[in-house]
């Protein structure tokens, strides 16, 4: 199954998404499709602190994070990502109302779960797109 458009001329290939998703079989499936597109995936990251290692090391260009890690909330990635200035997307199952309690992630795009593949990668090209060349 591609997730790309073939008439897209959005160049994704230089472009490194930080993905930070616990759940194996997801993770892989946004990295699969991330890639398929052209995206340089960092990660995936399961936890907050393999997220913060990942930062530390690497500046992405945009990330897509779930909001709930094994009980962890990915607050401190999300509030690192502001720092830097890399705009991110959600993906997870968290609603509304939980996500309006925490600053960090109250005005961000939720795609939430199950994530449609297409749609992610469209969410992410958008972000990516906005940086510029």
């Amino acid at each position: 199954m591609s997730f790309t458009n073939e008439n897209d001329a959005s160049p994704a290939s230089s472009r490194r998404v930080l993905v930070v998703e616990d759940e194996f079989f997801i993770a892989l499936e946004i990295k699969s499709a991330l890639t398929t597109a052209g995206f340089d995936v960092l990660g995936p990251a399961g936890s907050v602190d393999h997220a913060l290692d990942l930062l530390h090391d690497t500046k992405p260009d945009a990330a897509v994070l779930d909001v709930d890690l094994a009980g962890e909330r990915v607050t401190p990635v999300a509030m690192q990502l502001k720092a830097l200035a890399v705009p991110f997307v959600l993906a997870s199952a968290a609603d509304r109302a939980t996500l309006a309690q925490n600053s960090a992630l109250a005005e961000v795009r939720n795609l939430g779960k199950p994530t449609d593949m297409r749609q992610l990668v469209e969410a992410v090209r958008a972000i990516t797109d906005a940086l510029g060349s």
